[in-house]
């Protein structure tokens, strides 16, 4: 998919929050994704220790009330999209119309976030 149809995708989108995001997990359009967990680097912060996966070492502290993405519009697809390539292959445009900001720059949760592409 190339930059332009995916920014024709934000632009048709008909939800108020757009985020791109990476998921081990295999999710289809219109599907609604998982929420995510809160995972904290330090013990001080709380949770659990994750032991295992990719998520080893750091500190579950709970399931989030929606989906970690990075915020994206058509101005900035192509950063937000470097950025998560980082963290997995996966990658999806996904959607929602409500949302709360995370604690990492950029992060936003989105409440149902549907699935709107995979890219």
């Amino acid at each position: 998919m190339t930059v332009e149809e995916i920014k024709n995708l934000i632009e048709d989108a008909e939800f108020e929050y757009i985020g791109i995001r990476t998921d081990s997990r295999d999710y289809k359009v219109g599907e609604v994704m998982d929420n995510s967990h809160q995972l904290f680097q330090d013990a001080d912060c709380g949770g659990e220790l994750v032991e295992e996966g990719p998520y080893a070492g750091f500190y579950d502290a709970g399931e989030l009330d929606g989906t970690c993405a990075l915020k994206a519009s058509e101005d900035n697809v192509e950063e937000m999209i470097a950025k998560v390539k980082a963290y997995g292959k996966k990658i999806y445009l996904i959607g929602g119309d409500s949302m709360e900001y995370g604690y990492d720059a950029g992060e936003i949760i989105i409440r149902e976030a549907e699935v709107i592409a995979s890219l």
